[in-house]
């Protein structure tokens, strides 16, 4: 009788290391294909274009959000939207009123590399392409326009440009989802653009009247970025 209880005994062992050994290999641990990050930060842009013959120096400062992925082998995306304000002296409106503030914009996509993505830390390098441009605008309630008589004008001037370049970013992690990330981005600007536009309005007629000229020695941007990052 022992030695039968002893024998189904070892056979229940048995059995249950068997069950648990199958169950361990019918459920592999999974390696994610893709680490997705998703950043919001400051930027502060300096940007420098000709246009024309003539120089413009902007200093902007502004909110940026962006997105990164970057796959188990290496391969890595991105895109980034950044707005917010921009100052420069060398803006005109007219010979005798400068332009001192205005909104800025600007958006880009980069293909690139992680050449490090552990869970504490990630690098990767991008090139990118995209568009910026700044824009100021001056309101005139009562203005006697020579055909038009009394209106209200806005002038507007506008600098944008394409913009080819590259960025390097770093990540280090503080806990499981969150860490903080800072950029660093050189923009080429093979064309650079100005656009003056004046529109009138009154209880008779809108009109709106726009110059452009995009003859262009090009220019530059620096972009550097610091903030926040999720990953997931």
């Amino acid at each position: 009788m022992k030695k039968i209880v002893f024998t189904a005994a070892i056979f229940a062992a048995a059995t249950a290391f068997a069950a648990d050994n199958t169950q361990t290999a019918a459920a592999p641990a999974t390696e994610k294909g893709w680490t997705h990050f998703v950043g919001a930060g400051v930027t502060v842009p300096v940007s420098k274009y000709n246009v024309e013959g003539s120089d413009f120096s902007l200093v902007s400062a502004g909110l940026n959000l962006s997105y990164m992925g970057i796959s188990k082998s290496g391969f890595a995306v991105r895109a980034d939207l950044s707005s917010g304000a921009t100052f420069t002296d060398d803006v005109k409106y007219n010979e005798k009123e400068s332009a001192d503030v205005g909104t800025y914009f600007a958006g880009e996509v980069g293909l690139g590399y992680g050449f490090v993505n552990t869970p504490d830390w990630t690098v990767a390098v991008f090139a990118t392409v995209g568009v910026e441009g700044s824009v100021f605008t001056r309101d005139t309630e009562t203005y006697k326009h020579p055909d038009l008589g009394k209106v209200d004008w806005t002038r507007s001037v506008t600098l944008g440009a394409l913009t080819l370049g590259g960025d390097v970013v770093v990540r280090k992690a503080l806990g499981d989802h969150v860490g903080v990330f800072a950029s660093v981005g050189g923009r080429w600007a093979p064309v650079a653009v100005w656009l003056l536009t004046d529109e009138y309005d009154n209880d008779d007629v809108n009109r709106k009247d726009t110059f452009k000229s995009d003859k262009s020695d090009g220019g530059f941007t620096v972009v550097p970025t610091v903030g926040a990052m999720w990953s997931f």
